[in-house]
């Protein structure tokens, strides 16, 4: 019997598809011109090209970039959250919490022994409460120290926030608390990816996104490390930023090419590509080239994210640096820094002095960094329940004579939002930067507002207060689903629009 030797057209030459030219996702996978597990850990190049749908090609060519110009990077305010994990204090000995009036609306002295500070530090003592940052701090907290320490006068300045007092579930990862999602949804994308975690799940940190809210299409990629970002122009996302008229031209060309052409293409990064489009015709511009190079990338090779951050030289530094760079330049619409070890009742003060330090050096450095960027920034922090003081003073100098920690107390939560703008402090839509409040004994009120016991209502209104500030809320419903604050929601709003 003879066999029949397979011609060099036939051995790499294209694969032939019966009755029509390769068109979809399934064709180019089925003839080996993608790989599929590819696809699972970073979509590349012409993945994303073939991936899109004759109505997100057309929506899509309505903000494509002008022919031999730059596509537009995010318009919409960029958004870092902090997922504090374990349960930490954010109510009383950090942010000042009062009964439903607001934050001077006080408890009395003894309500806030349970929030860990003694009788001389409650905040009807002089020289207990830091307006520095328009929301009211302790004077000892441990975020406004951390702050403190790594932003300069005019950063605290321009800042401004607000504290919502919502009680959640004790130490676990399945308060609905992300609302990337829904950020998403609303308007923040990035040239590279709509949104971004340091954990590798499904919110991008520890606590989950709202069911409602999850959308497959959007799930975060993973960000921990400088290397990380340059992994993401090396994935070849070309799609994100190119028109799609141009889309269409290449992916005929992809028909003529052999399963080995298409390889070295794709292995090329995100720069050499758009080289090889701009030598073919099919780009006109080298810009983008310098746009997606490596040190325009990296943020260790960024002089801003080195004077704000100094060196890169633990693991929160790292993922807070580059996640922070990423988001601020454009390319990532909001992104979730989660850090551990706040679970922290541990018989003593020092550690979660300690921990809430190291917790607002972080926040500070990603304000600092949107001043020097000039950007505007949302910060919003929270934590899987809370913690509750016993009536012991830690009299050590890292325990500052505070009382303890004794234990989990969801009852005691809070979550906070802080807004950089560049132009000045942002300004207050009602007067007030504390929803909902707290009650003799000092705990949450829980009936005291529509988020107070209610996480995904809390999510909703911080959601709420993004459109907000882009003169947006009424597009809330659109957003998340329903409007669960009717016609009340701006008493659930802090701030008027910034742009």
């Amino acid at each position: 019997m003879s066999i029949k030797k397979k011609t060099e057209e036939e051995l790499n030459g294209p694969i032939k598809i019966q009755n029509h030219a390769p068109t979809t996702r399934r064709d180019f996978l089925a003839k080996g011109f993608i790989a599929g597990t590819a696809w699972a850990l970073a979509p590349t190049m012409l993945e994303l090209l073939l991936g899109r749908s004759p109505n997100s090609l057309a929506a899509h060519a309505q903000s494509a970039m002008a022919c031999g110009g730059l596509p537009a990077l995010n318009t919409n305010i960029p958004v870092i959250i902090f997922d504090l994990s374990g349960g930490c204090n954010i109510a009383g000995s950090n942010v000042i919490v009062g009964n439903s009036g607001g934050q001077m609306d006080l408890l009395a002295p003894g309500d806030y022994m349970s929030l860990g500070l003694p009788p001389d530090m409650t905040p009807d003592k002089a020289n207990q409460v830091n307006s520095e940052l328009g929301l009211k701090f302790h004077s000892d907290s441990g975020f406004l120290r951390g702050i403190q320490a790594q932003t300069d006068a005019t950063t605290r300045a321009k800042t401004d926030g607000g504290i919502f007092c919502t009680s959640s579930a004790d130490d676990t990862g399945n308060n609905p608390h992300n609302p990337m999602y829904w950020l998403a949804k609303a308007g923040a994308s990035g040239d590279l990816a709509h949104i971004a975690g340091s954990r590798n799940s499904t919110s991008g940190g520890r606590s989950v996104a709202p069911r409602a809210s999850i959308n497959p299409t959007k799930q975060p990629v993973s960000l921990n490390s400088p290397n990380d970002a340059l992994a993401l122009v090396s994935a070849g996302t070309l799609s994100q930023i190119t028109s799609d008229a141009k889309v269409q031209k290449i992916l005929k060309s992809v028909e003529r090419m052999s399963q080995n052409q298409l390889q070295r293409f794709d292995n090329l990064t995100l720069p050499d590509q758009i080289k090889e489009l701009v030598k073919c015709g099919y780009l006109q511009t080298q810009d983008l080239v310098g746009r997606y190079a490596a040190n325009e990338i990296d943020p260790a090779q960024d002089p801003l994210v080195t004077q704000a951050f100094g060196a890169l030289n633990n693991g929160d530094k790292r993922k807070t640096a580059t996640i922070a760079k990423m988001v601020l330049d454009g390319h990532i619409g909001a992104g979730t820094i989660e850090k551990g070890g706040y679970d922290y009742h541990t018989g003593d003060r020092s550690r979660g002095e300690q921990r809430d330090f190291e917790a607002g050096e972080l926040i500070g450095q990603v304000l600092q960094l949107a001043k020097l960027k000039q950007k505007d920034v949302i910060v919003y922090v929270f934590t899987d329940g809370g913690v509750s003081a016993r009536a012991t003073i830690d009299n050590t100098a890292a325990g500052r004579g505070k009382y303890i920690w004794g234990g989990d107390s969801g009852q005691r939560s809070a979550s906070m939002m802080l807004v950089y703008r560049e132009a000045g402090r942002a300004t207050l839509r009602t007067g007030k930067r504390q929803i909902g409040g707290y009650k003799p004994g000092g705990s949450v009120d829980n009936f005291a507002a529509t988020t107070s016991n209610s996480v995904i209502n809390l999510n909703k209104a911080f959601v709420a207060n993004y459109l907000a500030l882009h003169g947006d809320e009424a597009k809330l419903a659109d957003i998340v689903g329903d409007n669960p604050f009717g016609a009340s929601l701006d008493q659930y709003l802090f701030f008027n629009k910034i742009r």
